[in-house]
């Protein structure tokens, strides 16, 4: 059915929004309002911290880099410096002083025993550093003593073992036994008569030798 009004229009009722629209309309704008807001806020407010932040802590990154290079170059040269002590720590161990051996060899010759000289001279030397599990190195020589009695080369070994004469025994086996041929008579040299040994000492290995190295010095001091 069809209603009509016929009143007149200042005494008709006008037609009103309805209030649930208009609370939806504004809630929609309210929220929009904050959110634009709170955009804002994220943009222009913790954007531009963060980037403050970012900027100071890369400043204080730039300026501590050079000393982490810096820490990191001492640390190469500690490692390479750790590698050179240990490597001149092995040198040191295995190191035999061939100058310090001779010059107590020719002490013990020229000792002798009971005022007699050993009268013992050396064709040749040969001084040899291993580093075998069953050979250390040696030292030998062609050896001839101008002695006329043979037990003078007796005295001469066992002086080589002797610590108060040399510290020959630090550094060495006890030498092998002495088997000397006399050579042929000349009375026209001097001495006249000769016999002909070779001398040969095997050399202890190196943590032996350190080990009496380090009880030397320890009496000493």
């Amino acid at each position: 059915m069809i209603s009509v009004n016929l009143l007149p229009e200042e005494y008709r009722r006008r037609a009103k929004s309805p209030i649930g629209m208009i609370a939806a309309i504004s809630a929609a704008v309210l929220l929009n309002t904050s959110l634009f807001a709170y955009w804002g806020y994220l943009h222009f407010g913790v954007k531009a911290n963060v980037e403050t932040t970012r900027d100071v802590l890369q400043a204080d990154l730039s300026g501590l880099k050079w000393q982490v290079d810096y820490h990191n170059s001492l640390k190469a040269e500690i490692s390479t410096r750790s590698q050179r002590e240990q490597t001149l720590a092995e040198i040191t161990k295995n190191r035999v002083l061939w100058t310090k051996t001779l010059d107590e060899m020719i002490d013990v010759v020229h000792a002798g025993r009971e005022g007699v000289d050993h009268f013992i001279w050396f064709n040749n030397l040969d001084a040899e550093v291993k580093s075998d599990r069953n050979s250390f190195g040696k030292l030998s020589a062609d050896s001839v003593s101008g002695a006329e009695a043979y037990a003078q080369l007796a005295n001469f070994a066992e002086d080589l073992e002797d610590p108060s004469l040399s510290s020959l025994m630090g550094m060495f086996e006890a030498p092998e036994p002495l088997q000397a041929t006399q050579e042929q008579p000349d009375e026209t040299l001097i001495p006249s008569v000769t016999w002909s040994f070779p001398l040969r000492m095997n050399l202890l290995s190196p943590q032996d030798r350190l080990k009496n190295r380090e009880a030397a010095q320890g009496e000493d001091q």
